[in-house]
């Protein structure tokens, strides 16, 4: 049986956490991680929801932060797509994300979106997400870019149109491409043409890639040689000849640590391999991946890193650059 942490000496560790969070707010940040459906600011969504509606989703994410597994987590993004149902909705709720990320003193962020049909078509969707980062940008002092998300269930046909919509809108700030949502759904074969070409185009791509102890080992290999991704979000799970191609390659991995524990990747924040990655010198971008759904901002998951690697604020600072 494990002994029980006496409360005075819990309460002072929360205190210098706090403190940690607090010089980390003063440091300038990059956020390459973040999907848009699990990063809405929750003060927006009490704003624009109705009440049995915001409190489902208040409901949900106490239940995340409980822990929940890797298939139950899906199912929370849900609530908060029930509340941003519009365009309209969506353009100023990225803008009350810049907002946020801005008063956490993050001054580069990536957010990620599938296309969606709210009240128009995909192309109105997107057009909302570009026009929101836009206005954001310039009201907030902020640099935002966007990553399309695509599935490894995917068709050729349903990646044709997504490429298409990201070249037309390349100026407006699309710099790549995200494969991810449920990594044991589908096989992405038709996904790896239309990535060969956004690759060539000078796209970038990121894989989400390791969150599940189930993936085949075949499949994690199959993905790294032929999408050839830039980054690599998460990186749990990897057999080891993936682990090798990772490292022999350099190809740096998203360090997502907070989601990591609470849908049960890991148990404990120490397990994560990333953080060994990162003692060997190995490149790391700490992110938040959803800080609506985990109730974690950068600040946050940079202090975390912090306390368990032994860094100086110093340290976490040369990570941002």
């Amino acid at each position: 049986m494990l002994a029980e942490v006496p409360v005075v000496e819990v309460q002072a560790q929360d205190i210098e956490f706090q403190r940690l969070v607090q010089k980390m707010k003063q440091i300038k940040k990059k956020e390459y991680h973040m999907h848009l459906g699990g990063s809405w600011p929750l003060e927006y969504l009490k704003e624009i929801g109705d009440t049995s509606d915001f409190d489902a989703l208040c409901a949900a994410l106490k239940k995340v932060s409980q822990g929940v597994s890797y298939n139950d987590i899906f199912s929370a993004f849900g609530f908060a797509s029930k509340i941003v149902n519009t365009n309209e909705k969506v353009k100023h709720g990225v803008v009350a994300l810049c907002k946020r990320l801005a008063q956490d003193n993050v001054v580069y962020a990536e957010i990620r979106t599938g296309l969606k049909e709210l009240d128009g078509e995909k192309g109105d969707y997107l057009q909302a997400v570009l026009e929101g980062m836009r206005i954001g940008s310039e009201k907030y002092n902020i640099e935002m870019k966007l990553l399309l998300s695509v599935r490894r269930s995917t068709t050729a046909k349903e990646a044709e149109d997504v490429f298409n919509l990201a070249k037309i809108y390349k100026d407006q700030g699309i710099i790549g491409f995200d494969i991810s949502h449920n990594s044991l759904e589908g096989d992405a074969a038709g996904i790896f043409d239309m990535l060969a070409e956004a690759r060539e185009e000078g796209f970038l791509i990121a894989l989400h890639l390791g969150e599940s102890p189930k993936e085949k080992p075949e499949q994690q290999i199959k993905e790294l040689e032929k999408i050839k991704p830039h980054r690599i979000g998460h990186g749990v799970h990897l057999c080891e000849k993936a682990q090798q191609w990772i490292r022999e390659n350099k190809i740096p991995v998203e360090l997502c640590i907070s989601s990591a524990v609470k849908v049960g990747m890991i148990e404990n924040y120490h397990e994560h391999p990333a953080l060994k990655l990162l003692e060997q010198g190995h490149p790391i971008v700490i992110s938040t991946d959803d800080p609506l759904i985990f109730g974690s901002w950068l600040s946050e998951e940079c202090a975390r890193i912090a306390q368990f690697n032994k860094l100086s604020v110093e340290d976490i600072q040369n990570l941002q650059k």
